[in-house]
């Protein structure tokens, strides 16, 4: 089989359609391809369409509210180029209230988790090393004693951004072996 070349877009049905137009067009600074009382379509970028909605109406009197953890998608992740990028997106999405529930430090990635109107979760990240030194690391000891990672603090993570500390202090684990960084940097990879 021959992999994808991109990522195309994601569909999403919806009660909340007015509501889930508006937050992804806040948040990713969409704009409406084309929208009638059934379908929306937004993109962001030079794509034709990245999400799509399908109106569903007016949630059942009662019916239950998706719970986090539920069948169905987990997240969708979408990578910033660097952190800089991806910290200007915490700020401005703070700024309107829209905070992630979840921000973590993978070791190959560090990622903000958000949730949409709907529950659906975005993750927000940025690739931390290089392809090759992110496959050695997943097959470590060290992601396999913890795959997950370590929580972080992002409002503290922007003033030591801002601070000028160094890229590979803030984006690592504490538990990540010194050569992670050093794999970053012969990447030529400015996290």
């Amino acid at each position: 089989m021959v992999a994808p070349s991109k990522f195309a877009h994601i569909v999403y049905n919806t009660h909340r359609f007015e509501e889930m137009i508006d937050w992804y067009a806040r948040v990713f600074e969409a704009r409406t391809q084309h929208r009638d009382g059934r379908l929306a379509f937004l993109t962001y970028d030079d794509e034709h369409h990245r999400f799509a909605f399908i109106n569903l109406g007016p949630a059942a009197e009662g019916a239950p509210e998706r719970q986090p953890g539920e069948a169905g998608v987990n997240h969708v992740a979408y990578t910033w180029r660097d952190l800089g990028e991806l910290l200007d997106t915490y700020k401005r999405l703070k700024g309107m209230g829209i905070l992630p529930w979840r921000p973590i430090r993978h070791g190959l990635t560090l990622s903000m988790y958000y949730r949409d109107p709907d529950g659906n979760g975005l993750e927000f990240q940025i690739d931390a090393m290089d392809l090759a030194a992110a496959g050695a690391f997943m097959r470590s000891d060290t992601f396999a004693r913890d795959p997950v990672g370590q929580p972080f603090d992002p409002d503290e993570l922007v003033a030591r951004y801002e601070s000028g500390e160094p890229v590979d202090d803030l984006v690592f684990r504490s538990d990540q072996p010194e050569s992670a960084g050093s794999a970053f940097r012969r990447a030529g990879r400015t996290a």
